[in-house]
């Protein structure tokens, strides 16, 4: 009876400390996740919008294959990188796609949006004090006008939140072949949207540098008709797929 009391105490002490220690360990898990979903939307946007302003400051033709393919190819190393910290999302589209399915916290959604954000609007920052472009170099490019632009990024979020749930296993990507999908995906419909709507597919990616330009008329564009087509991506997967475990 003596020794009961102590290995008690012990247990409990020991208990306590694991408990002490799985806070600690989700805290750090916590900022380690917000800190890669912030560099890597910082990362991909300079994708998008630093090739331009380059080509502008400088007055040179990249290329539109190239300036269009280099936020795909940003996409694929950010993903190669982070996939195993944050789940390598750096778009909220993607982020609500993940918790819509079951696969991610709904807890989590608002701190993951909120420094996709400001990852994108630190990106449009970065931008505009180092290379001082004209304020349209930030912008998306609606040739066509705001509607043809509105649906095309329905469909292109919609194929876009299509591969990145398939292609992922509990909001985490899981090898190089959906960092090589996803990161293609982005390439082509960048290719196929560029004057067109941008091929955002990514309300951060597009507003964040907008924000810092000034902003502009057709900003309701991004930030409708990408939901929308994270929507119709969600209901896609999930008439294909009876559960999220079986990805």
């Amino acid at each position: 009876m003596g020794d009961e009391q102590p290995r008690d105490k012990r247990a409990f002490m020991e208990a306590g400390n694991r408990d002490e220690f799985d806070e600690q360990r989700e805290a750090r898990g916590t900022v380690g996740a917000l800190t890669a979903e912030l560099v890597g939307t910082i990362a991909v946007t300079l994708g998008t919008v630093a090739p331009a302003a380059v080509a502008h400051a400088l007055r040179i033709d990249l290329g539109y294959g190239v300036e269009m393919a280099c936020t795909g190819v940003m996409t694929m190393v950010m993903i190669y990188s982070l996939r195993y910290v944050s789940g390598a999302h750096f778009n909220p589209c993607t982020t609500l796609a993940f918790a819509l399915r079951g696969d991610f916290d709904w807890k989590r959604v608002p701190a993951y949006v909120a420094v996709q954000f400001a990852g994108a609007i630190a990106a449009g920052a970065i931008v505009a004090g180092i290379l001082h472009p004209e304020a349209d170099a930030l912008l998306p490019r609606l040739d066509l006008g705001p509607w043809p632009a509105f649906w095309l990024e329905i469909v292109l979020t919609a194929i876009l939140v299509l591969v990145a749930l398939s292609t992922a296993n509990v909001a985490r990507f899981i090898g190089p072949e959906s960092a090589i999908a996803n990161g293609a995906t982005t390439v082509v419909e960048r290719w196929i949207a560029g004057f067109i709507s941008s091929g955002s597919m990514n309300p951060a990616r597009t507003l964040g540098p907008a924000i810092v330009a000034g902003g502009f008329g057709n900003w309701w564009v991004y930030a409708t008709a990408p939901p929308i087509g994270m929507l119709i991506g969600v209901a896609l997967v999930s008439l294909m797929w009876r559960s999220s475990r079986e990805q």
